[in-house]
């Protein structure tokens, strides 16, 4: 058995979806049967749990031999994490896969990568058989981000080689079931590196309709996202990153979808022509 938390968020929910296709037993952990109804009905075990709940987390580990672990923001995301952890070694889980970031660093001057670092470490070090699964920003987060087919980001220049979250799934999977990967950390990533102006260029060639990228100040970002019901907590914590991603310029690509998958990572131009019709509805 398989225990996928956030299992109704994009990551977990793909997840999920790739795991009940490939006939495997998978427990989702979520706060509500509500979260839960939007998964598959069929091969799906729905715990209903919370972090800070101890008693449901032992109750969702019973039987499970492996955990994929996102951990959310939070100002106490790494007490949560650890009564996972803590629950997963009772119960004897055999590896537990964490969702953390590409440029995870627990030196790190920035409060998001400093906190997925020390999330890393702790893991690690906790005694499990454990995989860090390092992404770059999704190629999904493009179905919601243009309204009106406008991109509007504080991101400058910045290059990233954004990644198709249908390969973090298949990579977390693999790492979940083949021994082979108990240790290892994997920097997920596209093939290409693209600034947010191709980016609109790409989506504009896939669905016919035109989106047009637009620099924005990150303060006018951040009461965009506070307008938008996110906390000042996480606010800040997204501004601070693209203010890193701005300075940083390009950031890497890394090979080890492929190296793991045995086939090339899904790159940007896939996934626009793949959800053309989802992205073009963005534009009114």
């Amino acid at each position: 058995m398989i225990l996928v938390t956030g299992a109704n968020g994009n990551t977990g929910s793909e997840v999920t979806r790739q795991l009940v296709a490939a006939g495997r037993p998978v427990r989702a952990l979520v706060r509500t049967r509500e979260n839960g109804a939007a998964l598959p009905q069929a091969g799906v075990e729905i715990a209903l749990g919370a972090f800070a709940d101890i008693a449901s987390l032992d109750a969702a580990m019973k039987g499970v031999d492996a955990v994929f672990l996102i951990s959310f923001e939070h100002p106490e995301q790494l007490a949560l994490q650890a009564n996972v952890i803590e629950a997963a070694r009772r119960a004897g889980v055999r590896i537990v896969a964490r969702l953390s970031a590409s440029s995870a660093d627990a030196q790190s001057p920035d409060p998001l990568i400093s906190t997925h670092g020390k999330g890393d470490l702790q893991l690690a070090r906790s005694g499990l058989g454990h995989v860090l699964i390092r992404p770059q920003w999704f190629n999904q987060n493009f179905l919601s981000y243009c309204p009106g087919g406008v991109l509007r980001l504080p991101a400058g220049e910045a290059r990233l080689p954004f990644v198709d979250i249908r390969d973090i799934a298949a990579v977390t999977i693999e790492a979940l079931t083949e021994p082979e990967h108990d240790g290892k950390a994997y920097v997920l990533t596209g093939p290409e590196a693209l600034s947010h102006a191709e980016v609109v260029a790409i989506l504009s060639e896939a669905t016919g309709r035109r989106f047009v990228y637009e620099n924005i100040p990150p303060e006018t970002y951040r009461e965009m996202l506070i307008a938008g019901g996110a906390s000042e907590f996480r606010a800040d914590l997204v501004v601070n990153l693209f203010d890193r991603m701005r300075r940083r310029g390009a950031a890497p690509v890394s090979g080890d979808i492929a190296s793991v998958l045995g086939r090339p990572a899904i790159d940007f131009r896939q996934f626009a022509r793949d959800h053309a019709g989802e992205i073009a509805k963005q534009v009114s």
